[in-house]
């Protein structure tokens, strides 16, 4: 187990619930039974649970190989529902895609979609680039600075570790998170709380999070996987 907030058995019965979601709408689709106009966004509601079940996964403590094999699947197909706007979810792809070493060609495909999206984002921009071997711009537009200063911080700062913690602390879990309080829920809308793009930015920079280990958020191991 990596999550300390639920059980096994909880994890258990979200996956195989969410898992039968999925074939649910599959089969759906496959069978034709949905509505054209409805078929992209029921596309796109199955790989957001494929995603929600790959970090229940995750928090459960599955194999991290088994797990970079899901991820590179849901990499595959992200393009055939992409949705500029869902902000949480892309950052949540592309630091999973940086920690994962998705590589060069998934930056490159992810940055044209962005383009052709018009899309502009300096959080965006620093982890693609990390695959990629391009150079962030310092002083890139943020669409939420407010969010994500303390990332921005920690890349261009000295004190990296202090602006790490300060996000995982301050920026990540907090009442204006959209998941705040989900494993509360008397439904299993919960998953876990992970700070994907936190272990980015740390594998990217190769800080020594040692005193991160057994912070709240921080996927440690998974900044280590490839290392």
């Amino acid at each position: 187990m990596r999550d300390h907030i639920k059980d096994t058995e909880y994890f258990i019965s979200f996956i195989a619930e969410e898992s039968e979601r999925v074939k649910s709408f599959t089969e759906k689709l496959e069978n034709g039974q949905i509505m054209v106009k409805r078929v992209f966004p029921v596309k796109a509601k199955v790989h957001d649970l494929k995603l929600g079940i790959l970090v229940a996964r995750y928090s459960k403590g599955d194999d991290l190989n088994l797990l970079e094999k899901e991820y590179l699947e849901l990499a595959s197909e992200w393009e055939n529902v992409w949705q500029p706007d869902y902000y949480n979810k892309n950052i949540k792809m592309i630091s999973l895609g940086v920690l994962f070493e998705a590589g060069e060609e998934f930056s490159n495909k992810v940055k044209n979609m962005l383009e052709q999206s018009h899309k502009s984002d300096w959080l965006y921009s620093y982890l693609l680039d990390s695959m990629d071997g391009e150079k962030t711009e310092k002083n890139q537009e943020m669409l939420f600075p407010d969010s994500y200063s303390n990332l921005h911080k920690t890349v261009y700062e000295e004190d990296k570790i202090l602006f790490l913690k300060k996000y995982l602390t301050d920026d990540w879990y907090n009442e204006d998170c959209g998941c705040y309080e989900a494993h509360k829920s008397e439904y299993n809308f919960y998953y876990g709380y992970w700070s994907f793009e936190a272990g980015a930015i740390a594998k990217i920079l190769d800080i020594d999070d040692s005193t991160l280990k057994d912070m709240p958020y921080y996927p440690y191991d998974l900044v280590h996987y490839k290392k």
